[in-house]
């Protein structure tokens, strides 16, 4: 699926942005979890799908998180609320379900060529995303953004992994 967020050079605001990630998780059935009023987790993880263009396949998830590690500004305490949210902790017990501790291990040791083609891309930037960004950068183009902090995303080919991994996604 084509999407303009995953074009280096996108002229969508983060906003809308966020809004086509929430279009494309609905064209394939995943739900699209909503932050509580006083939080703005899930906001900020869908702005770094935008930001380093990957969607939601596991391989690109686990690529995310390698963005996230190596090129994002963040308090571990603050990201480890992220992980606590019952919608994530679902999802992670149903993937660990479906197919256990071994896809996992499956998963990373097949993206290590893609995790470290990452690595080198945060190692070039110039600064590193905020997580938690100002609000006023939701509107404000991607490709400014992008350029601002020095971000150069992957090509589709240097996204590419092989065959997905395959799950049932439901939790």
């Amino acid at each position: 699926m084509h999407l303009r967020y995953q074009e280096q050079d996108c002229d969508l605001t983060l906003r809308e942005g966020v809004a086509e990630y929430h279009a494309y998780l609905q064209s394939i059935g995943r739900k699209v979890m909503v932050d509580r009023s006083d939080s703005r987790l899930i906001l900020e993880h869908d702005a770094t799908h935008v930001m380093f263009g990957m969607d939601t396949s596991l391989e690109q998830e686990a690529g995310l998180d390698t963005w996230l590690i190596f090129g994002c500004q963040f308090k571990w305490r603050y990201l480890r609320g992220y992980a606590q949210l019952p919608d994530i902790e679902a999802l992670y017990k149903a993937l660990t379900r479906d197919g256990g501790w071994f896809l996992l291990l499956k998963l990373y040791w097949k993206c290590l060529g893609l995790k470290w083609r990452i690595i080198r891309r945060t190692r070039r930037m110039i600064h590193k995303w905020p997580f938690q960004f100002p609000e006023d950068w939701l509107d404000q183009s991607v490709a400014t953004l992008r350029a601002r902090h020095g971000i150069n995303i992957l090509t589709p080919a240097e996204r590419a992994t092989g065959d997905l991994l395959q799950w049932s996604g439901q939790y």
